[in-house]
Protein backbone atom coordinates (compact mmCIF):
# COMPACT_ATOMS: atom_id res chain seq x y z
CA UNK A 1 0.00 0.00 0.00
CA UNK A 2 1.30 3.61 -0.82
CA UNK A 3 1.45 6.30 1.54
CA UNK A 4 1.16 9.69 0.72
CA UNK A 5 4.19 11.62 1.07
CA UNK A 6 4.15 15.40 3.25
CA UNK A 7 3.80 18.04 0.94
CA UNK A 8 6.24 20.46 0.32
CA UNK A 9 3.69 22.65 1.80
CA UNK A 10 3.41 20.90 4.93
CA UNK A 11 7.49 20.22 5.01
CA UNK A 12 8.38 24.50 4.89
CA UNK A 13 5.57 24.88 7.40
CA UNK A 14 6.60 22.34 9.61
CA UNK A 15 10.51 24.15 8.95
CA UNK A 16 9.00 27.61 9.91
CA UNK A 17 7.15 26.28 13.00
CA UNK A 18 9.80 24.56 14.39
CA UNK A 19 12.08 28.08 13.94
CA UNK A 20 9.81 29.75 15.75
CA UNK A 21 8.02 27.08 18.45
CA UNK A 22 4.83 29.09 18.46
CA UNK A 23 1.93 28.51 15.93
CA UNK A 24 1.04 32.40 16.01
CA UNK A 25 4.65 33.40 15.01
CA UNK A 26 4.84 31.00 12.33
CA UNK A 27 1.17 32.28 11.07
CA UNK A 28 2.75 35.60 10.81
CA UNK A 29 6.31 34.56 8.73
CA UNK A 30 4.11 32.49 6.40
CA UNK A 31 1.39 34.91 6.28
CA UNK A 32 -1.56 32.77 6.94
CA UNK A 33 -3.76 31.79 9.61
CA UNK A 34 -2.87 29.92 13.42
CA UNK A 35 -4.99 27.47 12.67
CA UNK A 36 -3.96 26.92 8.79
CA UNK A 37 -0.61 26.24 10.26
CA UNK A 38 -2.05 23.52 13.07
CA UNK A 39 -4.11 21.83 10.67
CA UNK A 40 -0.79 22.14 8.50
CA UNK A 41 1.01 20.42 11.16
CA UNK A 42 -1.78 17.91 12.29
CA UNK A 43 -1.76 16.76 8.92
CA UNK A 44 2.01 16.01 8.78
CA UNK A 45 1.82 14.22 12.27
CA UNK A 46 -0.65 11.63 11.06
CA UNK A 47 1.19 11.03 8.32
CA UNK A 48 4.08 10.15 9.81
CA UNK A 49 2.06 8.65 12.65
CA UNK A 50 4.01 10.28 15.30
CA UNK A 51 4.04 13.68 17.56
CA UNK A 52 6.63 16.30 16.29
CA UNK A 53 6.04 18.83 18.91
CA UNK A 54 5.27 19.16 23.02
CA UNK A 55 1.92 21.31 23.28
CA UNK A 56 2.39 24.06 26.24
CA UNK A 57 0.16 26.65 27.04
CA UNK A 58 2.96 29.40 25.88
CA UNK A 59 4.13 27.61 23.07
CA UNK A 60 6.09 24.59 21.36
CA UNK A 61 9.08 22.47 22.04
CA UNK A 62 10.44 20.16 19.08
CA UNK A 63 10.03 16.37 21.00
CA UNK A 64 12.55 14.02 20.29
CA UNK A 65 11.19 12.84 16.97
CA UNK A 66 10.91 16.68 15.75
CA UNK A 67 14.76 17.43 16.67
CA UNK A 68 15.38 13.84 14.50
CA UNK A 69 12.95 14.98 11.49
CA UNK A 70 13.95 18.44 11.66
CA UNK A 71 17.54 18.55 10.00
CA UNK A 72 16.51 15.89 7.40
CA UNK A 73 13.22 18.17 6.42
CA UNK A 74 15.94 21.17 5.71
CA UNK A 75 18.12 18.84 3.59
CA UNK A 76 15.55 17.45 1.84
CA UNK A 77 14.10 21.12 0.97
CA UNK A 78 17.32 22.26 0.20
CA UNK A 79 17.64 19.23 -2.04
CA UNK A 80 14.77 20.23 -4.29
CA UNK A 81 15.50 23.98 -4.49
CA UNK A 82 18.81 23.39 -6.12
CA UNK A 83 17.16 21.06 -8.61
CA UNK A 84 14.62 23.49 -9.69
CA UNK A 85 17.21 25.84 -9.89
CA UNK A 86 19.35 23.65 -12.41
CA UNK A 87 16.41 22.95 -14.61
CA UNK A 88 14.95 26.45 -14.75
CA UNK A 89 17.91 28.22 -15.57
CA UNK A 90 19.60 29.15 -18.90
CA UNK A 91 23.42 28.39 -16.25
CA UNK A 92 24.03 27.56 -12.99
CA UNK A 93 22.79 30.30 -10.95
CA UNK A 94 24.45 30.80 -7.57
CA UNK A 95 22.34 33.06 -4.97
CA UNK A 96 25.19 34.45 -2.94
CA UNK A 97 24.26 36.74 0.67
CA UNK A 98 27.26 38.36 1.89
CA UNK A 99 27.09 41.34 4.95
CA UNK A 100 27.39 44.92 2.93
CA UNK A 101 30.96 45.71 4.66
CA UNK A 102 32.45 42.73 2.85
CA UNK A 103 30.72 43.79 -0.49
CA UNK A 104 34.15 46.04 -1.52
CA UNK A 105 36.18 42.59 -1.00
CA UNK A 106 34.44 40.23 -2.35
CA UNK A 107 33.03 41.79 -5.76
CA UNK A 108 36.30 42.20 -7.82
CA UNK A 109 36.81 38.34 -6.59
CA UNK A 110 33.08 37.29 -7.93
CA UNK A 111 34.01 39.66 -11.30
CA UNK A 112 37.30 37.74 -12.04
CA UNK A 113 35.25 34.36 -11.28
CA UNK A 114 32.45 35.22 -14.12
CA UNK A 115 34.97 36.00 -16.57
CA UNK A 116 37.03 32.85 -15.72
CA UNK A 117 33.85 30.53 -16.14
CA UNK A 118 31.02 32.47 -17.49
CA UNK A 119 29.07 29.34 -17.56
CA UNK A 120 27.59 30.11 -14.28
CA UNK A 121 25.87 33.17 -12.81
CA UNK A 122 26.67 34.63 -9.37
CA UNK A 123 23.75 37.17 -8.36
CA UNK A 124 25.24 38.66 -5.34
CA UNK A 125 22.99 40.28 -2.40
CA UNK A 126 24.00 42.90 0.24
CA UNK A 127 22.21 42.55 3.47
CA UNK A 128 23.54 44.35 7.30
CA UNK A 129 22.31 41.08 8.39
CA UNK A 130 25.62 38.72 9.41
CA UNK A 131 23.29 35.58 9.68
CA UNK A 132 21.98 32.97 7.52
CA UNK A 133 18.96 30.56 7.83
CA UNK A 134 18.94 28.54 4.73
CA UNK A 135 15.90 27.19 5.40
CA UNK A 136 14.12 30.95 5.20
CA UNK A 137 16.08 32.19 3.23
CA UNK A 138 16.39 31.31 -0.74
CA UNK A 139 20.48 31.72 -1.19
CA UNK A 140 22.73 28.67 -2.11
CA UNK A 141 25.50 30.29 0.05
CA UNK A 142 26.15 33.05 2.44
CA UNK A 143 29.14 35.19 3.90
CA UNK A 144 28.74 34.76 8.01
CA UNK A 145 30.59 36.70 10.34
CA UNK A 146 31.15 35.38 14.02
CA UNK A 147 32.87 33.18 15.76
CA UNK A 148 33.71 29.24 14.50
CA UNK A 149 30.71 27.30 15.64
CA UNK A 150 29.63 23.63 14.81
CA UNK A 151 26.24 23.62 13.16
CA UNK A 152 24.45 20.51 11.94
CA UNK A 153 22.64 22.44 9.08
CA UNK A 154 25.39 24.50 7.84
CA UNK A 155 29.05 23.70 6.04
CA UNK A 156 31.46 26.76 7.17
CA UNK A 157 34.87 27.91 4.89
CA UNK A 158 36.92 30.14 6.84
CA UNK A 159 37.58 33.37 4.36
CA UNK A 160 39.81 35.00 7.00
CA UNK A 161 40.32 35.71 10.73
CA UNK A 162 39.81 39.40 11.55
CA UNK A 163 42.45 41.76 12.91
CA UNK A 164 41.55 45.24 13.87
CA UNK A 165 43.61 48.18 13.94
CA UNK A 166 42.58 51.99 13.68
CA UNK A 167 41.99 53.85 10.13
CA UNK A 168 41.54 57.46 9.32
CA UNK A 169 41.93 59.68 6.25
CA UNK A 170 45.69 60.65 5.93
CA UNK A 171 44.49 64.71 6.38
CA UNK A 172 43.49 63.98 10.07
CA UNK A 173 47.36 63.53 10.70
CA UNK A 174 49.83 66.22 12.41
CA UNK A 175 51.92 67.57 9.14
CA UNK A 176 54.89 65.29 8.65
CA UNK A 177 53.91 62.28 11.16
CA UNK A 178 53.18 59.25 10.28
CA UNK A 179 51.30 57.41 13.07
CA UNK A 180 49.43 59.04 16.22
CA UNK A 181 49.88 58.28 19.86
CA UNK A 182 46.78 56.97 22.30
CA UNK A 183 46.10 60.54 23.76
CA UNK A 184 45.99 61.53 20.16
CA UNK A 185 43.64 59.35 18.60
CA UNK A 186 41.46 59.98 21.74
CA UNK A 187 41.02 63.78 20.54
CA UNK A 188 39.69 62.43 16.87
CA UNK A 189 35.70 62.02 16.85
CA UNK A 190 35.67 57.71 17.45
CA UNK A 191 33.26 56.47 14.82
CA UNK A 192 31.59 53.14 15.93
CA UNK A 193 29.91 50.38 13.56
CA UNK A 194 28.05 48.86 16.70
CA UNK A 195 26.25 50.39 19.61
CA UNK A 196 28.27 48.87 22.03
CA UNK A 197 31.46 50.07 20.88
CA UNK A 198 32.85 46.74 21.15
CA UNK A 199 35.63 46.93 18.30
CA UNK A 200 37.21 49.64 20.32
CA UNK A 201 37.17 48.47 23.60
CA UNK A 202 38.97 44.93 22.25
CA UNK A 203 41.49 47.34 21.19
CA UNK A 204 41.84 50.02 23.61
CA UNK A 205 42.41 46.83 26.21
CA UNK A 206 45.22 45.59 24.39
CA UNK A 207 46.92 49.10 24.79
CA UNK A 208 46.18 48.97 28.24
CA UNK A 209 44.29 51.90 28.23
CA UNK A 210 40.56 50.48 28.86
CA UNK A 211 38.96 52.73 30.25
CA UNK A 212 39.89 55.65 27.37
CA UNK A 213 37.25 57.53 25.68
CA UNK A 214 36.92 60.20 23.05
CA UNK A 215 35.96 63.81 23.36
CA UNK A 216 33.39 62.80 20.72
CA UNK A 217 31.57 59.62 19.16
CA UNK A 218 29.63 59.11 16.02
CA UNK A 219 27.40 55.69 15.27
CA UNK A 220 26.83 54.10 12.35
CA UNK A 221 24.42 50.75 11.85
CA UNK A 222 27.20 48.79 9.78
CA UNK A 223 31.21 48.74 9.50
CA UNK A 224 31.06 49.90 5.84
CA UNK A 225 29.36 53.00 6.72
CA UNK A 226 31.75 53.85 9.81
CA UNK A 227 35.03 53.42 7.66
CA UNK A 228 33.48 55.45 4.56
CA UNK A 229 32.88 58.54 7.24
CA UNK A 230 36.41 57.88 8.17
CA UNK A 231 37.96 57.83 4.55
CA UNK A 232 35.62 61.17 4.25
CA UNK A 233 37.71 62.75 6.85
CA UNK A 234 34.98 62.46 9.88
CA UNK A 235 36.70 60.69 12.09
CA UNK A 236 38.81 57.89 13.22
CA UNK A 237 37.34 54.38 12.76
CA UNK A 238 38.26 50.60 14.20
CA UNK A 239 38.58 49.08 10.97
CA UNK A 240 39.72 45.47 9.51
CA UNK A 241 43.07 44.87 7.65
CA UNK A 242 41.67 42.58 5.06
CA UNK A 243 38.50 44.58 4.22
CA UNK A 244 40.35 47.95 4.56
CA UNK A 245 43.62 46.50 2.29
CA UNK A 246 43.11 48.23 -1.04
CA UNK A 247 42.20 51.72 0.64
CA UNK A 248 45.38 51.68 2.73
CA UNK A 249 46.99 50.42 -0.60
CA UNK A 250 45.82 53.43 -2.69
CA UNK A 251 46.39 55.68 0.14
CA UNK A 252 42.79 56.76 1.14
CA UNK A 253 43.24 55.28 4.53
CA UNK A 254 46.14 55.46 6.43
CA UNK A 255 46.40 52.86 9.60
CA UNK A 256 48.50 55.60 12.44
CA UNK A 257 49.06 53.14 14.87
CA UNK A 258 51.21 49.71 14.83
CA UNK A 259 48.96 48.00 17.28
CA UNK A 260 46.65 45.48 15.51
CA UNK A 261 44.79 42.74 17.11
CA UNK A 262 42.98 39.54 16.25
CA UNK A 263 39.38 40.00 17.54
CA UNK A 264 38.48 35.74 17.36
CA UNK A 265 35.73 36.38 15.06
CA UNK A 266 36.18 35.95 11.30
CA UNK A 267 34.42 36.37 7.88
CA UNK A 268 33.05 32.59 6.76
CA UNK A 269 31.55 31.19 3.33
CA UNK A 270 28.55 28.58 4.56
CA UNK A 271 26.64 26.71 2.32
CA UNK A 272 23.98 23.32 3.54
CA UNK A 273 25.00 20.72 4.88
CA UNK A 274 23.90 19.12 1.25
CA UNK A 275 26.79 18.37 -1.27
CA UNK A 276 27.03 21.46 -3.11
CA UNK A 277 26.38 21.71 -6.52
CA UNK A 278 29.56 21.74 -9.12
CA UNK A 279 29.21 25.33 -9.35
CA UNK A 280 28.75 26.53 -6.21
CA UNK A 281 31.81 24.23 -5.12
CA UNK A 282 33.82 25.52 -8.03
CA UNK A 283 32.98 28.71 -6.17
CA UNK A 284 34.22 28.21 -3.04
CA UNK A 285 37.37 26.37 -4.27
CA UNK A 286 37.91 29.82 -5.94
CA UNK A 287 36.86 32.37 -2.60
CA UNK A 288 39.29 30.00 -0.53
CA UNK A 289 42.22 30.22 -2.86
CA UNK A 290 41.58 34.29 -3.67
CA UNK A 291 43.75 36.54 -2.41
Amino acid sequence: MNTRLPSTKELQTFLVTANHLNFTLAAQALNVTQGAVSRQIISLEEQLKVRLFNRHARGLTLNESGRKFLPLVEQALNQIQYAIKQVSHSKPLIKLKVPSCITTWILPKIMTFQQAHPQVDVELTSSINHQINFSMESFDAAISYGVATKDRTHVSHLLFQEHLTPVCAPSLLPQGEANLTVEQIRKLTWLHATPQKEDWLLWLAKTENSALTAEQHQHFATLDLAVSAAIQGFGISIGDLTLAKLDLASGRLVAPHPLSIESGKGYYLVHPKASPPASLALLIDWLLKAE
